[in-house]
């Protein structure tokens, strides 16, 4: 089917490439980004970069961007397949334009599309002003459209003007994708789309280029994808369900490596886990508690064994485990647990639910021992009085063993 196309007066053809929008839980696409194109007439075209380039330098922004709208709407109207989504880019200053929603809205039903099938894309920058920013999602949602933040993770975006938008979507940058610490990418991932499906967010995950990226996305919870793995932005939609077996090799490779990290997490805890009960089962008999805890403290990878009472606070001092390192100065303020309330630490709590059972923490930076650790907890009894026993282990150095069980 051909394609309608908009001039502008310098002479270039607008047109619009598609890239596809594949939601990983449902394996298919669920709409499609718009991206402008120029063609002056030589066969290569004109990359959007190139484009607004021009535009600012010539002082005609604005009009570019709402060029390109009617372009993408007249473009990919008549081939957007039913239920999907057609996400467009907006400049800050035409979204933040008072009218511009109602106008874009009419031209949206005008090429035969509801309001509510588009995603907009606007970039929240740091040199907007988040009221103005604010007060335009809310016009054009009230006018059907969905809203997404765009590039978010690159440049003056944060979390506090992102909670205050609240947008549909957030769609991710792709240097989150791409950070060179691989430890810092996997673990903070996560924990961001956590945070904004918690405050009421879709997040999509852009710049998917490998298998690893979105290997990365599927253990993130991400709920959208995008990028050159499936395919470069093109004139005609993508082939139906050409994607379907990557996802299908990603979540089975997913499976696998969950099923094989929880063996090996409880392969490696395993010893200290029996080390904490016996350490309880003597504590609680009477034993004092360098006699109750001496395996225990052996084992390779123990920072400490603790004992809390019924407040959480320690009623005797704790025990250095063979993994113990020595404070240093630089944390000295916070190297005493001593006087400290732990009643509030999850391990304390699930223990005190669970009592006689040991407790496995998430790995978790700790606030005494500025290092990553894991905590055991176990809730007993010594001369009728409640008691929780606790173990802090040493988790990096834990999961060195892991390859070998793996």
């Amino acid at each position: 089917m051909a394609t309608a196309q908009t001039q502008i007066v310098d002479g270039i053809t607008l047109r619009t490439h598609l890239q596809p929008i594949y939601s990983l839980p449902h394996q298919r696409e669920v709409g499609y980004e718009a991206l402008l194109r120029g063609d002056a007439g030589d066969g290569a075209l004109i990359g959007p970069f190139d484009l607004f380039g021009r535009a600012i330098v010539a002082g005609t922004l604005t009009e570019l961007d709402r060029m390109s709208h009617v372009t993408h709407l007249r473009n990919a109207a008549p081939l957007l397949p039913p239920a999907q989504w057609l996400f467009l880019n907006i400049n800050p200053a035409t979204f933040t334009d008072p009218g511009y929603a109602a106008r874009l809205a009419a031209a949206t039903r005008g090429a035969g599309l509801a309001p509510e099938r588009l995603v907009i894309e606007v970039l929240e920058s740091g040199g907007t002003d988040v009221v103005e920013i604010a007060r335009a999602t809310h016009a054009f949602r009230a006018q059907g459209f969905l809203v997404a933040v765009d590039d978010f993770g690159a440049g003056h975006s944060n979390i506090d003007r992102l909670l205050t938008l609240r947008p549909d979507i957030v769609k991710l940058d792709r240097s989150l994708v791409r950070a060179k610490s691989a430890h810092m990418r996997d673990a903070l991932m996560p924990k961001l789309v956590d945070l904004l499906h918690e405050s009421g967010m879709f997040v999509v995950a852009e710049g998917i280029e490998t298998g690893e990226d979105l290997m990365l996305a599927a253990r993130s919870n991400v709920d959208f994808v995008q990028g050159y793995l499936f395919g470069l932005p093109a004139a005609q939609l993508a082939a139906r369900g050409a994607a379907t077996p990557l996802f299908e090799d990603v979540f089975d490779q997913l499976a696998h490596l969950r099923r094989a990290e929880r063996l090996a997490g409880d392969l490696l805890v395993l010893p200290y886990r029996a080390g904490l009960l016996q350490a309880a089962e003597r504590f609680a008999a009477g034993a004092a508690t360098h006699s109750a805890c001496a395996e225990l403290l052996a084992l390779p990878c123990t920072l400490s064994c603790f004992f809390l009472d019924q407040a959480g606070r320690e009623f005797t001092p704790g025990l250095a485990g063979s993994a113990a390192k020595t404070p240093s100065e630089r944390f000295a303020p916070i190297a005493d647990p001593a006087t400290g309330r732990w009643d509030n630490r999850p391990y304390f709590v699930d223990a005190h639910a669970n009592p006689q059972q040991v407790i496995t923490s998430a790995p978790y930076l700790s606030v005494t021992g500025t290092s990553l650790c894991v905590t055991l907890t176990i809730a007993t009894q010594r001369a009728s009085k409640p008691v929780v026993i606790g173990a802090d282990l040493d988790w990096r150095r834990l999961i060195e063993d892991a390859p070998a069980i793996l």
